[in-house]
């Protein structure tokens, strides 16, 4: 398990195998800066505790989805350490409440519910909170990144040269050329690092920088995918941080639609504000 990120004295961690976002989601406490993304594994496998803390609830409710055969059911667990409380999302309980926990210990599997859309991976969400209010989206605490920053550049414009390296029904993944800080990795600009999720066209994006200074959420003034010399009609494309060789997400519009084939090159051009 690594830090990742941490709230005065409550420290967050993942598993190396592992990669994280603070941006990509539209949800109340992302948009605050106030809960990070942890993905790992596969629906129905292992989740570990992010913290050390003891379980104070464990409990399940039904999610809104607009989506016909999916289980809606959700579940939170909460965990206190010191004087804060720690909220996760969608991972089914295996603890008790009063069961003492060490980061990095199983406390349930991951689950796809009503609030996971065709291209989402397993993940857990985690936020700090206050100990009277860790149930409602808002009021959550905010992160801080655990990066140990070095250089990165402030291009403002980046054209990224990528290999397809995986195709499936909901998405395409591309390698290419990555930037480190200490034992993350990303890809860079404008001084941080790219986190979250670009739309193309008139489409709503959550994205931002990830930056020693704190988030930035710069406007994107343009956002182009081309293979074989021709443009390619996607939803948009999505970065996170890694602790390992990283990758960028493309989008398909609808699932199932094919947007490229192994070992195609593609090149993504991006310039914010």
């Amino acid at each position: 398990m690594k830090k990742i990120a941490s709230h005065n004295e409550i420290d967050i961690f993942a598993p190396d195998n592992s990669r994280f976002s603070f941006l990509k989601s539209p949800y109340a406490a992302h948009k605050t800066h106030s809960a990070v993304d942890i993905y790992y594994g596969s629906f129905g496998s292992d989740a570990l505790s992010p913290v050390d803390g003891e379980v104070i609830d464990s409990r399940g409710f039904d999610a809104p989805t607009p989506f016909k055969d999916r289980d809606s059911r959700e579940y939170v667990i909460a965990l206190r350490q010191k004087e804060h409380v720690v909220k996760i999302l969608h991972i089914k309980p295996d603890v008790k409440i009063g069961e003492k926990l060490s980061a990095g210990d199983k406390i349930g599997t991951f689950i796809q519910n009503g609030y996971f859309i065709f291209w989402n991976d397993p993940v857990m969400h985690v936020e700090v909170r206050p100990p009277d209010d860790y149930l409602r989206a808002s009021n959550c605490l905010g992160l801080v990144p655990h990066i140990k920053w070095g250089r990165l550049s402030s291009r403002k414009r980046i054209d990224l040269e990528c290999s397809v390296v995986d195709l499936n029904k909901r998405y395409a993944l591309l390698s290419a050329p990555c930037d480190t800080c200490g034992g993350i990795r990303g890809f860079a600009m404008d001084g941080g690092f790219l986190d979250g999720y670009v739309a193309s066209g008139t489409e709503s994006s959550f994205f931002g920088i990830v930056r020693p200074q704190g988030y930035s959420h710069p406007e994107v003034l343009a956002l182009e995918v081309t293979a074989g010399g021709r443009m390619v009609d996607c939803a948009g494309v999505a970065f996170c941080l890694f602790f390992y060789e990283p990758s960028i997400k493309v989008l398909p519009k609808k699932y199932g639609d094919e947007l490229f084939s192994v070992g195609d090159m593609v090149r993504i051009r991006l310039e914010i504000q």
